[in-house]
């Protein structure tokens, strides 16, 4: 439990970090968090199963959203990094494909679709996050929140109230009661933060905090049985070890990755 705590502080502490410090650690960390969480879902994939999907285009096409981001955020030479992220992403592409001619393997396309997904489900969301940053810190943080408010009181409504199963199947510890107890105490924490930033300069509409709070909760629970249901067909218990107590990347950032995509439209029709 110590363990776990002192990892849960730093976790919060670095996302705070990341979310208003410095541009530029705040860009390195979402990038890291990405490029870390496609090699455990690579590496799991390997690990487990008979496909191997291939790191070196994988993280190629990659670097293509953040080559991109690093334009728009810092206001580099969008003429010579937009065509360079593109390039980037059609050289990967194409040394994909045709690396898989040389690799005498009879799973060409399913080593192809592993490493795609891995595009899709981990890296495009976490660059959403650096979007949202740029438009919003606070909306950022407040999805952060939304996503731990869930998580914890999810747990504590299932420990103490749990009878009814949510999805045995794919996840058995986890409840009706709790998964409700988590969705009302999170649009709890959106309301009382509405309330409370309501007269500051960067205040956000009520309809946009509890529309992120709805998301957040309902949204990030399929997120979190989405890991679940990828470590149950590939036999693990977590997806990695590089946060003690917590598990891997993929099991720390599992909500997020799946509500922050939804988050970002919300925010641009919503703000």
């Amino acid at each position: 439990m110590l363990k776990r705590s002192i990892t849960g502080a730093i976790y919060v502490i670095s996302v705070i970090l990341a979310i208003y410090w410095n541009d530029i650690f705040g860009f390195a960390y979402f990038a890291l968090v990405a490029m870390l969480g496609l090699w455990e879902f690579y590496h799991n994939i390997s690990k487990t199963s008979t496909a191997k999907p291939n790191y070196i285009a994988g993280f190629a096409m990659a670097s293509a959203p953040f080559i991109l981001l690093s334009s728009l955020l810092f206001g580099l030479n969008a003429l010579f990094l937009l065509p360079m992220s593109l390039l980037v992403l059609v050289v990967g592409t194409y040394f994909l494909f045709i690396s898989e001619l040389y690799r005498k393997t009879d799973k060409a396309f399913t080593n192809i679709a592993y490493t795609v997904l891995g595009l899709f489900y981990v890296v495009l969301p976490l660059a959403c996050a650096l979007i949202i940053r740029e438009d919003n810190k606070d909306l950022l943080m407040y999805i952060f929140i939304f996503a731990w408010c869930n998580d914890t009181f999810a747990y504590l409504s299932g420990k103490f109230f749990g009878k009814h199963k949510l999805f045995e199947r794919i996840s058995p510890k986890k409840t009706w009661e709790g998964s409700i107890g988590g969705f009302l105490f999170t649009i709890l924490a959106a309301m009382i933060i509405y309330f409370v930033t309501k007269d500051g300069e960067k205040a956000l509409s009520l309809s946009l905090l509890l529309s992120l709070a709805v998301v957040t909760s309902v949204i990030g629970t399929y997120g979190d049985l989405v890991e679940s249901m990828f470590k149950r067909q590939i036999g693990i218990k977590d997806s990695g070890n590089i946060l003690p107590g917590h598990g891997g990347i993929l099991d720390r950032f599992d909500i997020m990755l799946l509500v922050l995509p939804l988050a970002t439209i919300l925010m641009i029709f919503l703000s």
